[in-house]
């Protein structure tokens, strides 16, 4: 943590945890606490939400650990600083507490996307719960004229019922996001951490236990194999040392790549110092699934994950978001198939062709919810192959998309592809019903541009232990029709934008003439 470009939060976070120069780490909070005030001079609702928000997991887990009344390293927070944050937690509740969010009928309604929801939700939940015995804060009313008490009573039911509903149902829309996880994952372990609710910590356990369950089995070397949503291209799509739940999974699992302290320089970028600290484990069947990628052989996995959307009779509050969803948990309308090696990992998602995407669906349009997938679901699926043999290798099919202005230098599609699959062979087209997108093409590791074969419009390619082959059939003409064309070192482009494309991989000790 010697590097100046770490944050005088996270800094100060170190110090704090090491109970080392424990001046300093109080100094480096000020500093964290004054970059939030900024110019407005002083804390407001407003300020909390616009300024905190992506650092709030940080800040709770700050005063947990190490306020005056903490039950595990109590004291080393001096008490101006610990005021203030104190005053943080009060505004940041104003922000985004209120009681009718909290009704359990709301559970699957979404604001902003999964990690906003949690981020704006949790956390208030938590900075209210800090506050709940400070005589300072005694008798306060919130925005909606209820008392602290009556806040944690409400969220204490949502959040018991949020985690069992998850468990229930599939998980997570954001089902493996390399970009998203690592802001939706800390605020649960927050919960399992600091929650005063016995319930509520057993619920939030076995919610973290399936996730990593589920994530285990479809892992090699902590790469996640497999359908992913909200997949950016670019970076996340390419990159697997990038992905959020790689990072996350070695934390958990103690690999000392990814505790390096100066990966995590960003105020935001608290997910690691929440699950280097956490007394959350993985079990220890998770563990040697995790760790054991020869004894787990060859399976499918096949679960579904929320997707479709259902209307509602009302709108709750959403926190000024620009768009919102409320997800059908009963008919979630989307399956995710993997196939799972020893050696790689093939994965797809199983779509229903003649559903809309869409946000914000207002009650007087239930049709409209009905028949559509949400946004965050639909947003940058990524499906392909990954291999054992270096986070980075992998195969996939892309269709160009459109620029993502809220993400300058990334592209977003949605609903891009259809695909179906059985075990190790994979079919996969361009959706015709999406607009925006250009054609289709598939995306190679560097490096296997100068290994690949072409053999009658086969392209075959050995990869460590196992090998795979693609190639692309006319959706129109002869079969032999269509071919591919290098736009790169890295993309194979379809000559006829709409053709689809088969995928089969296998290992290579189950196909020894692949040698000779």
């Amino acid at each position: 943590m010697e590097s100046e470009k770490v944050s005088d939060l996270n800094r100060a976070f170190a110090g704090l945890w090491l109970d080392h120069d424990l001046e300093e780490a109080n100094d480096r909070l000020r500093i964290a606490f004054n970059e939030i005030v900024g110019k407005e001079k002083k804390i407001t609702p407003s300020v909390a939400d616009e300024k905190a928000k992506w650092q709030m997991r940080t800040w709770i887990r700050i005063y947990y650990l190490f306020s005056d009344k903490s039950a595990w390293f109590p004291g080393r927070l001096q008490s101006d600083i610990q005021e203030k944050i104190e005053f943080l937690f009060w505004n940041y509740g104003l922000a985004k507490s209120s009681i009718e969010r909290a009704d359990p009928k709301y559970v699957w309604f979404i604001q902003g996307s999964e990690n906003h929801d949690m981020m704006d939700l949790g956390n208030a939940f938590l900075a209210l719960q800090a506050l709940k015995d400070l005589p300072k804060y005694s008798g306060r009313k919130l925005t909606d004229g209820h008392s602290i008490e009556e806040h944690l009573a409400a969220w204490n039911s949502y959040f018991k019922l949020y985690c069992t509903e998850l468990c229930k149902h599939g998980l997570f829309i954001d089902v493996g996001s390399p970009t998203y996880g690592k802001y939706l994952i800390p605020e649960i372990v927050n919960l399992f951490d600091f929650a005063e609710d016995s319930e509520l910590r057993s619920k939030a356990k076995t919610l973290l236990d399936l996730t990593w369950a589920n994530w285990s089995m479809e892992q090699l070397g902590g790469v996640r194999g497999g359908g992913k949503a909200r997949c950016y291209q670019g970076n996340y799509s390419r990159n697997g040392r990038s992905d959020s739940w790689f990072q996350m999974g070695h934390i958990l699992l103690g690999s000392e790549w990814a505790l390096d302290g100066s990966r995590y320089t960003h105020p935001i970028q608290g997910f690691g110092f929440v699950l280097a600290t956490t007394g959350y484990c993985l079990p220890e069947l998770v563990k040697d699934l995790a760790l054991s990628p020869e004894d787990r052989g060859e399976y499918a996995v096949v679960s579904q994950s929320p997707g479709k959307m259902k209307s509602l009779d009302e709108i709750p509050p959403y926190g000024g978001h620009s768009c919102w969803y409320s997800m059908d948990s009963k008919d979630p309308r989307l399956v995710r198939y993997t196939w799972c090696t020893p050696n790689h990992i093939m994965g797809s998602f199983w779509v229903d062709p003649s559903l809309a995407v869409e946000f914000n669906i207002h009650p007087d349009q239930p049709e409209r919810a009905d028949n559509s997938y949400a946004a965050i679901s639909a947003q940058n699926r990524w499906q392909g192959i990954v291999f054992a043999t270096d986070p980075d290798a992998r195969i996939f099919p892309q269709c160009v998309g459109k620029p993502d202005k809220n993400h300058p230098g990334l592209s977003t599609t949605y609903d891009q592809q259809i695909a179906v699959q059985h075990e190790n062979v994979m079919l996969i087209r361009k959706n015709p019903a999406m607009r925006n997108l250009t054609g289709l093409r598939v995306y190679l590791s560097p490096g296997m541009k100068e290994r690949i074969v072409e053999e009658g419009g086969w392209w075959l390619i050995e990869e460590g232990d196992s090998c795979a082959a693609f190639r692309a059939f006319s959706a129109t003409g002869e079969i032999d029709s269509v071919s591919m064309a290098w736009d790169d070192d890295s993309f194979l482009r379809l000559s006829e934008p709409d053709a689809p494309i088969v995928f089969v991989t296998g290992r290579k000790e189950n196909f020894p003439e692949v040698d000779d």
